[in-house]
C-alpha cells in the first residue's frame, strides 16, 4: 500500500511540473502569435491596390505641402518686389508731376491777372451803377434793370488774353408798369442761330366790367397818363415800330452811366471812359497801376429759364430790333457746376485757356474750342481731369477738334442737351430743339473749310512750340 501511495505521489508531482511547463509554453506561443496576428489582420483588411492608394495619398500630401511652402516663399518675395515696384512708380509719378507742374506753372507764360478779384470788382461796380440808376428811374416808364449776371470766360475761370481782360455782364430787362414784353421768334432761315424780337404793348389795367369807360388805363388812356406823369411811355422812347430797339437801349444806358459816374465811390480811384459800341455798353476803367474793361449786355429772360435773348453782336447786318438767343448764362453755370465736382487740381480750365491762347487764326472761333471742352467735361469722368492727365486731355481736345473739322460738324452744347445738370434750366422748345451745327458754314464753303483745316495745323504747331519753349 505504501509503495502504491509513493508511486501515486511521484506521478502527481510529475504531472504538476508538466502542467506548469505546458502553461509557460502556451503563454510564449500566444505572445508570438499576437504580433503575427496584427500583421495578418492589417494584410487582410487592406487589399494590395488599397495599400498602393494609401501610399499615393501620402506622396500627394507631401507634394502639396512642398508646393505650399514654395508659394509662400514666392509670395513673400513677390510682395517685396511689388512694394519696390510701387515705390519706383510713386517716385516716377512724383517726378512726372513735378515736370508737369514746372511746365504748367513756370514754363508757359499764362495771363497774370487775378480773375476772381477782377470779377468781384466788376460786379461791385455794376451793382453800384444799377442801384443809382434804379433810384433815378423809379418814376419813369423805362425798362426795369434787374440784377447783373456775370458771364463769359472770366466768370467761367479762364481767359485767352494776355492783355486787358474784358469782363462781361448781362443786365436783364423787365417791362415797366403798364407795359408788356412779347417775344416773337424770327423765322428768317437765312440768319444764323435763333433770333427774336421784343414786341412792346401797353397793358390794359381796367377791370373787365369797366373796360372802355372813362378810367385811367395805359392802353386806353396813354395821353392822359403821359400828361399826368410827365413821362413818355416805352413805345415813345426805346422802340422802333413797337419793337424794343437794341441800339436805342444801349445809347440810353450809356448816357445814364456817364451822368451818374460821379455818384459812385469807384470814381474817387478810377478813371472811366465809355468806349463806342452799338450793341453793348463798353467801359474802360484805369488808375495809376492797372486797367480793365467791362462789357454790359442787355437781355430779356425766356420764361424762368437760364436762356436769354440778348443784345450781343451777330454780324454787321443784324437789325437793331433783333435780339439773338444767348446761352452764356447756362454755359457759365455749367462751368461753375463742374468746378464744384472736379478735383482741386483739375486741369480743364488750363486746357481750354492754353488752346484759346495759341489760337492765332480766326477760321474757327474760341467758342468752338470751348464747346469741345464742355463736351469732354460732360463725358470724361471728372477724376481724369487731374493735373497729371493734362497732356492726355489736351490731346483728346485736339483730336475731337480734328474730327469735327473733317466732318464739318460740331453740335451746340446747350441747345437740345437733355443731360445737363438740373440747376441749368432750359425752355421746353430749347430742350427739344435739334442742336445747330456750329460748323455749318464750313460745310457750305469749301474754301472756308480748307482754311479751317490749315488753322488747325497752325494751332498744333503753335501748341507744340508753347509746350517746348513756353511761348509761341
Amino acid at each position: 500500500y505504501f509503495l502504491a501511495l509513493r508511486d501515486h505521489l511521484h506521478l502527481t508531482d510529475f504531472q504538476e511540473r508538466e502542467r506548469i511547463q505546458l502553461e509557460r509554453e502556451v503563454k510564449q506561443l500566444v505572445l508570438m502569435q499576437s504580433g503575427t496576428s496584427w500583421r495578418d489582420l492589417l494584410r487582410s483588411a487592406l487589399q494590395p491596390w488599397q495599400v498602393w492608394a494609401f501610399a499615393g495619398l501620402l506622396v500627394l500630401l507631401l507634394a502639396i505641402w512642398f508646393m505650399w511652402r514654395k508659394r509662400s516663399c514666392d509670395a513673400q518675395i513677390s510682395g517685396e518686389e511689388k512694394k519696390e515696384k510701387e515705390k519706383e512708380e510713386e517716385e516716377e509719378d512724383e517726378t512726372w508731376a513735378y515736370d508737369l507742374r514746372w511746365l504748367l506753372d513756370e514754363r508757359i507764360q499764362w495771363p497774370v491777372q487775378d480773375l476772381q478779384t477782377g470779377c468781384n470788382r466788376t460786379m461791385a461796380l455794376i451793382d453800384n451803377f444799377l442801384t443809382v440808376l434804379r433810384r433815378a428811374l423809379s418814376r419813369t416808364f423805362y425798362p426795369v434793370l434787374q440784377q447783373a449776371i456775370g458771364i463769359g470766360s472770366a466768370f467761367e475761370g479762364w481767359t485767352a488774353s494776355e492783355e486787358e481782360i474784358v469782363y462781361q455782364v448781362l443786365v436783364a430787362l423787365t417791362p415797366p408798369l403798364g407795359h408788356l414784353f412779347h417775344l416773337e421768334r424770327d423765322t428768317d432761315q437765312q440768319k444764323p442761330g435763333r433770333n427774336f424780337r421784343v414786341r412792346v404793348e401797353l397793358e390794359c389795367r381796367c377791370p373787365t366790367e369797366y373796360q372802355g369807360m372813362n378810367m385811367l388805363c395805359f392802353q386806353h388812356h396813354p395821353d392822359v397818363i403821359r400828361r399826368m406823369t410827365q413821362q413818355p411811355n416805352l413805345l415813345d422812347t426805346l422802340c422802333t415800330d413797337s419793337y424794343l430797339d437794341v441800339k436805342k437801349t444801349v445809347h440810353w444806358f450809356c448816357t445814364l452811366v456817364g451822368a451818374s459816374w460821379q455818384r459812385l465811390p469807384q470814381s474817387r480811384s478810377w478813371h472811366l471812359v465809355l468806349l463806342p459800341s452799338k450793341r453793348s455798353c463798353n467801359l474802360r476803367l484805369t488808375n495809376s497801376q492797372e486797367s480793365f474793361q467791362v462789357k454790359v449786355l442787355f437781355g430779356v429772360r425766356r420764361l424762368t429759364s437760364d436762356i436769354f435773348i440778348s443784345s450781343r453782336y451777330r454780324g454787321p447786318r443784324t437789325p437793331s430790333t433783333m435780339w439773338p438767343e444767348s446761352y452764356a448764362v447756362a454755359e457759365t453755370k455749367f462751368f461753375r457746376h463742374m468746378a464744384r465736382k472736379a478735383p482741386q487740381d483739375s486741369s480743364h480750365l488750363k486746357c481750354l485757356q492754353l488752346l484759346a491762347h495759341v489760337l492765332a487764326r480766326k477760321d474757327f472761333s474760341v467758342h468752338s474750342l470751348k464747346t469741345i471742352v464742355m463736351r469732354l467735361l460732360h463725358t470724361v469722368p471728372v477724376s481724369q481731369w487731374q493735373r497729371r492727365h493734362f497732356l492726355l486731355q489736351l490731346s483728346d481736345a485736339l483730336e475731337q477738334l480734328r474730327v469735327s473739322l473733317e466732318e464739318k460738324h460740331l453740335e451746340h452744347f446747350i441747345v437740345g442737351n437733355q443731360r445737363l445738370p438740373e440747376e441749368i434750366r432750359l425752355p421746353p422748345d430749347v430742350l427739344r430743339a435739334r442742336p445747330p451745327n456750329l460748323f455749318h458754314g464750313l460745310a457750305q464753303d469749301p474754301t472756308a473749310h480748307s482754311q479751317a483745316m490749315q488753322a488747325y495745323l497752325d494751332l498744333r504747331q503753335r501748341l507744340a512750340r508753347m509746350l517746348a519753349y513756353g511761348h509761341c
